[in-house]
């Protein structure tokens, strides 16, 4: 992160909308209490805030509530997450852990701009900040409120890497504020004839002629009635060979891809197959990302490489990747 020094630095006008509402709520305090917070006063800000609750002996952080903004572009809710059970290596500049560490140190608010890797392998920025909630004795730091915003003029949307972002609701007794899990895309089954599968791969430009056959599933992603895209796999012994994946033109860069994906791997999961592999041109630093390695041609397996995707339809520059399928 590169800290500015309040957010009059940064061009976020919710980050300073969240700036005052703290400050105002604190008084003459180092900091407010959580009690003081009321969500239906800073409802335009919900989908960009993300809470964190701090635990102790040892020291731990967890999440517990998600906007959905946020959730969107983690290609995930990871709500009621552990900050230790997650990868955040799609981050280029922040130590998260360190960080977190030094801002219940330090006990005030910290405003910077943050780097991260998209899905399709480029640079982004955006805009953070973090405000100290009080425990009940007023002075330790109980809970960070944190809100994440482009900056002005930016043309597209975070999809930060979250691993395995497993949607939750937390335990009856937290507080209500704290109860309400961001609702998040999901997998559909559907068939090899379906017409705007077979739409949206066409225009793609991915191949569509070999989507008949034995073994194979595909899914829609779908998030509020609508559609965000399309992937499938192969079942072919003990694999699975990821193909026809592809997003919507308007919902590239949310980090709908990153959700796809993992959505597809929990599925091969529950099928008992042990690994994923794939056939790539344009997508190798996204799918690295995701926990893919670059294998050569020749270590695929019989059954992977007598697929007509091997074969034929993915020319020789297209990379294979490989990665294990956790059960």
């Amino acid at each position: 992160m590169r800290r500015v020094a309040s957010a009059l630095d940064l061009s976020s006008s919710k980050i300073a909308g969240l700036t005052r509402y703290w400050e105002a709520k604190r008084g003459r305090r180092p900091m407010p209490l959580w009690s003081d917070i009321d969500p239906a006063e800073i409802k335009p800000l919900l989908p960009h805030l993300l809470v964190t609750r701090y635990e102790r002996n040892p020291f731990r952080a967890r999440f517990v509530l998600v906007g959905t903004w946020l959730a969107q572009y983690a290609g995930g809710d990871f709500t009621g997450r552990y900050l230790d059970e997650l990868d955040f290596s799609s981050e280029l500049d922040t130590d998260w852990p360190s960080f977190h560490l030094q801002f219940i140190k330090d006990a005030r608010p910290t405003f910077g701009v943050c780097r991260f890797l998209t899905e399709s392998g480029l640079e982004r920025e955006y805009e953070s900040a973090m405000f100290p909630i009080a425990g009940e004795d007023g002075i330790t730091v109980e809970r960070a409120l944190g809100i994440e915003d482009f900056p002005v003029g930016a043309d597209t949307v975070p999809d930060e890497r979250i691993i395995a972002p497993a949607p939750r609701v937390l335990a009856p007794g937290t507080a209500p504020a704290e109860r309400q899990p961001s609702a998040g895309p999901s997998l559909a089954p559907i068939a090899a004839t379906d017409a705007e599968f077979r739409r949206c791969l066409a225009e793609a430009k991915l191949p569509t002629s070999d989507l008949l056959g034995a073994g194979k599933r595909y899914f829609v992603l779908m998030e509020a009635g609508q559609c965000r895209g399309y992937g499938g796999f192969e079942l072919r012994g003990s694999h699975a060979l990821l193909r026809s994946i592809v997003i919507e033109g308007r919902e590239r860069g949310h980090g709908y891809g990153r959700t796809l994906v993992h959505g597809l791997l929990a599925e091969a999961a529950k099928l008992g197959l042990k690994d994923a592999w794939l056939l790539t041109e344009t997508a190798v630093p996204f799918f690295a990302a995701l926990g893919f390695a670059p294998c050569a041609r020749d270590v695929a397996p019989p059954e992977i490489a007598s697929t007509q995707q091997f074969t034929e339809l993915c020319p020789a520059s297209a990379k294979l990747m490989r990665r294990e399928i956790a059960g």
